[in-house]
C-alpha cells in the first residue's frame, strides 16, 4: 500500500495523496496535475516521480 502522506514535492509540500486527489478529480497528465497541485513547478527535481505517480493513479482510476 502506498503512503499517501509521503511528500513527493518538497518545494510545495505536495504529497502522494494530493497527486491522487488531482487525478481522481479528472487530471490525466503531468501538466494537469502540475496545474492542480503545483508539484514539480518550482525546482523540477520531483518531475520524474510526479509523472510516475500520475501514470500509476490514472491507470488505477481507469481500471
Amino acid at each position: 500500500m502506498m503512503n499517501l502522506d509521503k511528500v513527493v514535492c518538497n518545494c510545495l509540500g505536495v504529497t502522494n495523496g494530493m497527486i491522487k486527489e488531482a487525478v481522481d478529480a479528472g487530471a490525466s497528465t503531468l501538466e494537469e496535475v502540475q496545474n492542480a497541485t503545483g508539484a514539480g513547478t518550482v525546482c523540477g527535481v520531483c518531475i520524474d516521480d510526479v509523472e510516475r505517480l500520475v501514470e500509476f493513479f490514472v491507470a488505477e482510476r481507469d481500471k
